[in-house]
């Protein structure tokens, strides 16, 4: 900054040597470079301070290439943050609020999430990831049609590994589990690695009387999340269903579960066989092919695919 005055001061940097001369039969005449160097001071009061500071870089070190191109883009992203600013603070201030939400659903406000949904709805329009923290929102407080809708409307977007999860779940607090485990399948197969969709899936299937053909998802979901409660009791579940007592029971110690959990787990256990051993039975009678649906049983709310064993297996009926 020091050489950038200095040369605003003489014309150093700006004026060509022959502008110091006298002019012809000018006796005292004033240089020329005096008119220019007042007009570069009044200039430079106008000109922004990124402006100025990289003007100062460039005269400063063009003895340093490098340093003067950094300097030069590090003043260039100091003017484009000063231009953006405005949206920059509409959109911090989208995701700040985004984030309580989303805190709020965590902790079980879902009632008062969809309150201030509709507030951010009316401050900063709709979006993609906003109409997913509603569908949630209804589901939870058991407004199952509208959630309905909400998750179908999002099947066409990036959410719709979770849509298809959240339509699965409602299929399965209504007791019809063969629709649950065809939602569940869409949405595991568009998010693979989700361990509590595959958990999910595994306990709707378990549910609709397929035991064998819940291996799969709930091993997977164990192995990729074996600290999950939910997940883990699921597992035991299936483990206990499958005659596997031994595993299910050094499962349920390296989980530190308690008594109350322990028999919960194993009287959705039960009654898991029972429901494969009659769905067995039926398709021995109809010659190897299975019902077309398993029998619709009435959930609680506790009690959906993945979350009954999990949270409150006794609740269920």
């Amino acid at each position: 900054m020091t050489c950038f005055i200095r040369a605003i001061r003489s014309g150093a940097c700006f004026l060509s040597s022959t502008a110091s001369g006298r002019g012809p039969g000018g006796e005292g005449r004033t240089p020329r470079a005096m008119p220019v160097a007042t007009g570069w001071r009044r200039t430079f009061t106008a000109v922004s301070v990124v402006t100025a500071s990289w003007l100062a870089a460039g005269c400063a070190t063009t003895s340093d290439p490098a340093s003067l191109m950094s300097k030069q883009a590090d003043a260039q992203i100091a003017l484009s943050k000063l231009q953006d600013k405005q949206a920059q603070e509409q959109y911090d201030d989208r995701a700040v609020y985004r984030g309580l939400i989303e805190r709020m659903q965590q902790q079980g406000l879902y009632y008062a999430s969809l309150a201030h949904l509709d507030a951010y709805q009316q401050r900063f329009g709709d979006s993609a990831d906003v109409a997913m923290l509603r569908a949630d929102a209804l589901r939870e407080t058991e407004q199952d049609e509208a959630a309905a809708v909400a998750y179908r409307n999002l099947l066409g977007s990036g959410y719709a590994a979770r849509a298809y999860h959240g339509l699965g779940l409602l299929a399965g607090r209504s007791g019809d589990f063969a629709e649950a485990v065809t939602q569940l399948e869409a949405s595991l197969s568009r998010d693979p690695t989700n361990a509590l969709v595959a958990s999910d899936l595994g306990y709707a299937l378990m549910r609709a009387g397929q035991l064998q053909q819940a291996r799969v998802p709930v091993m997977q979901a164990l192995q990729l999340d074996g600290a999950n409660p939910r997940i883990v009791s699921n597992a035991a579940v299936w483990m206990l269903a499958n005659r596997q007592r031994d595993q299910a029971t050094a499962l349920m110690e390296r989980a530190s579960m308690s008594a109350a959990t322990r028999k919960a787990i194993a009287q959705e256990a039960d009654r898991i066989a029972r429901e494969a051993a009659r769905q067995e039975r039926a398709a021995s009678k109809t010659g190897g092919a299975r019902p077309p649906k398993p029998q619709r049983i009435a959930l609680t709310t506790a009690a959906q695919p993945g979350e009954g064993a999990a949270q409150n297996p006794a609740s269920a009926p």
